[in-house]
């Protein structure tokens, strides 16, 4: 009984690594063809292209090679320098995007109990910011909102969320 459980273990153990090597040449095979349909098979681009090359221009193929190298090259510092501005130009439109943050007003309508027309009257009055608004009293915000006294206004929660926002950055 034993040794058939030996036996079944054994043949597990096989399975196993038949099943595990099998699996990793599939993989390596399927890696390879996506790296040369994805044309990441330089050395048979390149073998190719100095066969067209030669049958074209004839010649040497060490001339060819060098001649192949240099448009290569040549394409490289090319791609380079459209990298170069395209940094650039990302360096320009990062640098308008903070602008645009230190200049604009903060989201006031995030505030819990601030909707859009509150924030009008709040911007209106000169509040932009959370800063701003985590400074102001309530007496002055009643005061900017005109609210009418049967309505339920909470600028003290307000300034609370403020000072959280603000701290927040």
């Amino acid at each position: 009984m034993a040794q058939i459980i030996i036996v079944a273990l054994v043949a597990l153990l096989v399975g196993f690594l038949i099943g595990w090597l099998a699996e990793w040449a599939l993989d390596l095979l399927r890696w390879r063809a996506r790296a040369r349909w994805a044309g990441f098979d330089l050395e048979g681009r390149i073998s190719g292209e100095i066969v067209r090359l030669e049958a074209e221009e004839g010649g040497d193929s060490a001339q060819i090679l060098s001649g192949y190298l240099e448009q290569r090259g040549v394409e490289i510092q090319e791609l380079q320098a459209k990298v170069e501005a395209k940094e650039a130009q990302l360096d320009a439109l990062q640098a308008r995007f903070d602008e645009y943050v230190q200049t604009h007003p903060d989201e006031l309508a995030d505030i819990k109990g601030i909707g859009r027309i509150y924030q009008w009257k709040l911007r209106d009055g000169g509040i932009n910011s959370y800063e701003q608004l985590a400074q102001t009293t309530p007496e002055r915000i009643r005061e900017i909102l005109d609210v009418p006294a049967w309505r339920k206004v909470e600028p003290e929660s307000w300034i609370e969320q403020a000072k959280v926002l603000a701290r927040q950055g």
